[in-house]
């Protein structure tokens, strides 16, 4: 497994953990979502509401992270705010991010 494989698929296990307690964060429409970075033993924690996960989580190649916690070596950033940060994963990576 490549480089850019190995942390692809971190990002994609961080956002297996958000999405499994997707629906208790619907009720209130806000939310705790782990970041979704490629470094394993990240922490951090970013809240936003649940339309705006689902707005990242609808293009299986974006995940949110901690503003700083993008490397723009194996991803490009699409989005940025003071809250959190939407990076993309490229095309050699997307068989790891998209199923």
């Amino acid at each position: 497994m490549t480089r850019e494989e190995r942390l692809a698929a971190n990002e994609a296990r961080f956002r297996d953990i958000n999405e499994s307690a997707e629906g208790r964060r619907r009720e209130t429409n806000a939310g705790r979502y782990v970041c979704e970075c490629a470094n394993g033993s990240c922490v951090n924690w970013i809240v936003v509401d649940t339309e705006t996960y689902g707005r990242v989580r609808s293009n299986p190649r974006r995940f949110l992270v901690t503003p700083g916690h993008e490397k723009p070596d194996i991803e490009d950033t699409v989005e940025r705010t003071d809250d959190f940060v939407v990076v993309e994963k490229p095309d050699e990576v997307a068989h790891i991010v998209e199923r």
